[in-house]
C-alpha cells in the first residue's frame, strides 16, 4: 500500500452503493458522494473523481493491480467490531479486495485498540496495517484546511501522505482572497488526493435526530445546543 498505483487500483474496485447498503441499509439515510469534501457544501467538486465514480469495475481494478506489480503481500484491515457501521465497511472492503486478487487479513479489535494500533507506521509484519475505516462529520471535511487532507508526513492524518505540493495548495487556500479562487484550489487539492489514492470515499450518510415539538432554536446540520429554548 506504499505504492500509489496499487492504492488507485483499490479505488477502482470500490462501489459506494455496496458500502452504504451494507452499513446503513435504508437509502433515505445515505447518498453517493465522490468528492473528498462533503457533498452539498461550498467546496464539493468532481475533480479527479472519475476513478471512484465508475466504482465497482473489478476487471479494471484486477488488471491495474497486476500492472502495478502487486506481489501477494498481506493486506491488513483493522476491524473495530464494537463499531457496527465501520465493521460493516471493513467486511465490504475485505470481500472486494479478495475479488481483485489481494491477500486480505482482517484483524478484529475494539475501537479503542484501533486508535492505538493505527499509530504504528511499521510494515504489517511488525504490527503495521494497510487500511482502516472511519467517518467524519461533514463540517470536519468541508474544506482543504482539514487535517484529513494534509500532505505533511510527520504531522498529518494517518496514512501520512507525503506531498509538499499539497501543503502549498492548502496554504494558498487559506490565503486566497475570493471564493472563486478557493474553489479552484479545492479542486486541485482533490485531484492530488485522489491521484495519490491515500483514501477512498465510501459515501455520505445522515444521522436522523428526533426532538420534541416545543423545542425551538435547533438548526441543522450541526447539533449545537446554544440558543435552544423549551416552550410551554
Amino acid at each position: 500500500f506504499n505504492k500509489a498505483e496499487i492504492r488507485r487500483a483499490v479505488l477502482m474496485a470500490m462501489k459506494q452503493d455496496d458500502y452504504m447498503t451494507a452499513a446503513l441499509g435504508d437509502h433515505r439515510y445515505w447518498r453517493t458522494c465522490h468528492s473528498v469534501f462533503a457533498c452539498g457544501t461550498t467546496y464539493a467538486n468532481e475533480a479527479g473523481s472519475e476513478i471512484m465514480a465508475a466504482g465497482g469495475d473489478l476487471d479494471a481494478a484486477r488488471n491495474a493491480l497486476q500492472a502495478a506489480g502487486y506481489d501477494g503481500t498481506p493486506v491488513v484491515l483493522l476491524n473495530p467490531t464494537d463499531a457496527p457501521v465501520m465493521s460493516a465497511l471493513t467486511q465490504v472492503t475485505a470481500d472486494t479486495l479478495r475479488k481483485i486478487g489481494m491477500n486480505v487479513e482482517i484483524q478484529d479489535m475494539d475501537w479503542a485498540s484501533l486508535l492505538q494500533r493505527r499509530n504504528n507506521r511499521g510494515p504489517v509484519s511488525e504490527g503495521g496495517w494497510s487500511m482502516f475505516h472511519t467517518w467524519w462529520n461533514a463540517a470536519d471535511v468541508a474544506d482543504p484546511t482539514s487535517i484529513a487532507f494534509s500532505g505533511d508526513p510527520e504531522n498529518g492524518w494517518y496514512g501520512w501522505v507525503n506531498d509538499a505540493q499539497l501543503e502549498i495548495l492548502r496554504t494558498a487556500f487559506a490565503n486566497a482572497g475570493s471564493l472563486e479562487d478557493r474553489q479552484k484550489i479545492a479542486a486541485q487539492v482533490q485531484e492530488r488526493l485522489l491521484a495519490d489514492g491515500a483514501f477512498g470515499i465510501l459515501g455520505q450518510f445522515y444521522e436522523p435526530v428526533a426532538f420534541r415539538a416545543n423545542l425551538t432554536g435547533i438548526t441543522a446540520p450541526l447539533q449545537f445546543y446554544w440558543g435552544v429554548s423549551l416552550g410551554k
